[in-house]
């Protein structure tokens, strides 16, 4: 399967990381196919949505359906939904979702992670598919979720020991940290932990990797998924909803990240590009929609350093909106929504 998914920031060694990842969960060899018999109920999770970040459905798919009957199962079902735009699989999976609910709702034992983006993700599946009354069942069990960030910078060797022990994600509360999707780690910490995901790609450190039964290529095809998702759904806080022609970014910005170009990202039948550029104090996005013959609904949320924001810039033209700020963490946000039926550009100016 071909994909022309690019990611440019300017750092060589992260951009062939990046690169030589998404070459690796491109690949649709029966090989890979077989391999998914020998991974681990967390190690599918993580091929399961470094294929769909790539947009590679049909081994998502196949991934998917291995979990049927497993905790991850809500969380890559509600994820395969909102990349894909097949919201026709709440039907014919409806049973195994079934069981999956009631699984995750009456059994405590099972981890809170698996429950919390499950719930989320089939609650916002169904939402895109309007169906109403079955998004809000799922919503009514969610658990209720801490919205802070850690406030202790970790250093980069405390970045390596926590990327080490273990080596890669054993639980799925590790992998939500290491993917930002759970508020552990801040903008900073984060692109540091995707920093040294890529410094262990490169080195093609084995020792380094977990050296179970899956093997070598399974090995790599889990950190593939873990370079490529730490980055789309983690830095670039992508959120899609292809059901409903929605696509939510919520960038986090880290201070030493001055530049990225995101190309071809697929959403459904749909692509973006998103490129971000820092320049004189001035954060600039820009975000036009690729393929697709209507244009996507766009909520841009970023996050920025700052205290406070000045001004902020639609089109070239200043626009009166909304923002907040996180004075523990010097972070400030703001919220645009968009459609993309041509080139837009958000330019946020803090203080």
């Amino acid at each position: 399967m071909k994909t022309f998914l690019t990611l440019e920031t300017g750092a060589t060694q992260l951009d062939v990381g990046f690169e030589q990842s998404k070459n690796i969960l491109s690949d649709s060899s029966d090989a890979l196919t077989i391999k998914l018999n020998t991974l681990t109920e967390l190690e599918k999770l993580q091929a399961v949505l470094g294929w769909l970040v790539v947009g590679n459905y049909p081994l998502a798919r196949s991934g998917l359906d291995c979990l049927i009957n497993k905790p991850a199962f809500g969380w890559a079902c509600g994820s395969y939904v909102a990349w894909t735009g097949d919201d026709y699989i709440l039907s014919e999976l409806a049973e195994p979702i079934a069981f999956w609910k009631n699984e995750l709702t009456r059994n405590s034992s099972f981890s809170s992670i698996y429950r919390q983006m499950g719930f989320s993700a089939l609650a916002g599946a169904y939402h895109g598919r309007r169906d109403t009354g079955s998004a809000q069942d799922f919503e009514r069990s969610l658990i209720s979720k801490d919205e802070t960030y850690a406030h202790d910078e970790l250093n980069r060797h405390q970045i390596d020991r926590f990327l080490t022990i273990p080596p890669l994600p054993n639980t799925p509360e590790h992998l939500a940290t290491i993917l930002g999707l759970n508020s552990t780690l801040n903008a900073d910490q984060l692109y540091l932990v995707w920093e040294r995901l890529n410094t262990i790609h490169s080195d093609g450190n084995k020792e380094s990797l977990n050296t179970s039964q899956t093997g070598e290529v399974s090995d790599h095809l889990i950190l593939a998924s873990l370079i490529t998702s730490c980055f789309l759904l983690g830095i670039m806080g992508t959120l899609p909803d292809a059901p409903s022609g929605r696509v939510t970014l919520e960038p986090n910005i880290p201070n030493n990240l001055n530049y990225f170009g995101v190309r071809n990202l697929r959403l459904g039948l749909d692509a973006v590009d998103l490129l971000y550029e820092k320049e004189g104090g001035q954060h600039c996005f820009v975000i036009e929609q690729s393929r697709g013959r209507v244009p996507l609904n766009l909520i841009l949320r970023p996050n920025i350093s700052g205290t406070e924001i000045n001004r902020i810039y639609i089109d070239g033209e200043i626009a009166e909106l909304e923002w907040w700020a996180d004075s523990k963490i010097n972070r400030v946000f703001t919220q645009v929504q968009l459609y993309l039926d041509q080139k837009r550009t958000v330019t946020v100016v803090p203080i």
